[in-house]
C-alpha cells in the first residue's frame, strides 16, 4: 500500500466528515435560531455534542446496519476510489456551503461512488454491479423522501393551528419554542448516526485500516480500534459543526420561506420523525439536507400570507438536481488525473 496514497485517503476521510460537520449544522439550527427558540451558540453547541454522541451511538448499532451501496473493489482502486469519492464530497460541500445552497452529502457521496465505479469498470476492475445497486437502493429513498416530507409537515399545519386557535398565543410560541429545542437534539443525534454508520463502514472496506487490523467486518474488527476511530469521527464532526452556522440557515429560514415559532416546531417535528422512520424502519440512505428544506418549506407554505420564494426555492431545486450528476463527473475526472500517478 503506498504511504502517500494511505495518507491522502485519511485526509480524504477526515475533510469529508468536517465539511458534512459544517454544510449540515443549519439543518438542526436554522429554525430553532429564526424563531428564537435558541440563541446560535446554544444550537450550535447542542447540536454538536448531540452529532458526537450519535456517532458513538452508531458504533453501538453498527452490527444492524446494511448498506449494499456501499461496496468498493478490492486492491489499490479502492483506496484510489475512495480518497476521489470523498474528495469530490468534500469539495461539493464547500461549494455550495459558499453559494449558500442546502445540498445533500448524502447525493455527493453516492454520485462520486458511482462515478468511481463506472471509471473503474472501464479501467478493467470488476465493480460495474455498484452501479445498478446505487440506482436501486440509495436513489429511489432520496428522491421520494423529500416530497413526501413535505406533504406531511403541510399536512400537519392544519390540526396543529386548530389547536392553537384555541390556546393562548404566549403558550403556543413557548411549547413551540421548546418543542424546537428538543427537535434540535433529536435531529442532530439522528444525523450523527447517519453518518457515523456511513464512515465507519467505508473505513473498514476501504481499506484505511488495514495496517491495524485485516478485518472487513464489524464482527472481526478489534474493539478497541473502532471505539478509537468512532471517537475520531464523532469529534471531527463536532468541531464541523461548530464551525459551521447561519450561512446556509439563512436561505432556507429568512430567503426561502419565513416561519412562525409554531410552524418551525412543526417543520422540525416532522424533519425528526422521517429521519428517525428511514433510520430505524427503512434503512436506507437519506438526506438530512433534503428533509429539513423541505419539512421548512411544507409547514411555511401552509400560510395565509405569502412567505414562499419561489426564485429560492428553484435555486435549491436545481442544486439538488445537478448534485448527483455533478459529483459523478468530477470523481471520475479526479480517477483520470490521480490514476496516472498511482497505477
Amino acid at each position: 500500500m503506498p504511504t502517500l496514497l494511505y495518507l491522502l485517503c485519511v485526509a480524504a476521510f477526515c475533510a469529508a466528515i468536517f465539511v458534512t460537520g459544517v454544510h449540515n449544522a443549519s439543518n438542526a439550527i436554522a429554525v430553532p435560531v429564526r424563531t428564537r427558540a435558541m440563541t446560535p451558540v446554544a444550537a450550535l453547541v447542542v447540536s454538536a455534542l448531540f452529532n458526537g454522541a450519535g456517532v458513538i451511538l452508531a458504533y453501538m448499532l453498527i452490527k444492524e446496519y446494511e448498506a449494499s451501496w456501499l461496496v468498493v473493489p478490492g486492491g489499490t482502486p479502492t483506496l484510489l476510489g475512495i480518497v476521489c469519492a470523498l474528495t469530490t464530497t468534500a469539495a461539493w460541500g464547500t461549494i455550495t456551503w459558499a453559494m449558500r445552497m442546502p445540498s445533500s452529502a448524502t447525493h455527493a457521496l453516492i454520485g462520486a461512488l458511482a462515478g468511481v465505479a463506472w471509471y473503474a469498470h472501464t479501467d478493467g476492475f470488476e465493480n460495474y454491479g455498484f452501479v445498478h445497486t446505487i440506482f436501486t437502493t440509495a436513489l429511489a429513498p432520496l428522491l421520494l423522501l423529500p416530497p413526501l416530507t413535505f406533504l406531511l409537515s403541510w399536512v400537519l399545519v392544519f390540526p396543529f393551528y386548530r389547536l392553537a386557535l384555541r390556546t393562548a398565543p404566549h403558550r403556543v410560541n413557548s411549547t413551540s419554542r421548546e418543542v424546537l429545542a428538543v427537535s434540535t437534539a433529536g435531529i442532530s443525534l439522528l444525523h450523527g448516526l447517519q453518518v457515523g454508520q456511513r464512515y465507519l463502514l467505508l473505513l473498514l472496506l476501504s481499506g484505511v485500516l488495514a495496517p491495524f487490523t485485516s478485518a472487513v467486518s464489524f464482527d472481526k474488527a478489534p474493539a478497541t480500534l473502532m471505539i478509537v476511530c468512532a471517537a475520531l469521527v464523532a469529534a471531527i464532526l463536532a468541531a464541523g459543526t461548530l464551525t459551521g452556522g447561519w450561512r446556509i440557515g439563512y436561505t432556507f429560514t429568512h430567503r426561502m420561506v419565513r416561519l412562525d415559532p409554531l410552524r418551525g416546531a412543526i417543520a422540525q417535528g416532522t424533519t425528526a420523525a422521517v429521519l428517525a422512520a428511514g433510520q430505524f424502519v427503512l434503512q436506507l440512505p437519506f438526506s438530512s439536507s433534503h428533509l429539513a428544506v423541505a419539512s421548512a418549506l411544507g409547514a411555511g407554505v401552509n400560510q395565509r400570507h405569502a412567505s414562499v420564494s419561489a426564485r429560492v426555492v428553484r435555486q435549491i431545486l436545481l442544486t439538488w438536481v445537478i448534485t448527483f450528476p455533478a459529483c459523478f463527473l468530477l470523481a471520475v475526472a479526479l480517477m483520470s488525473v490521480t490514476g496516472l500517478f498511482f497505477e
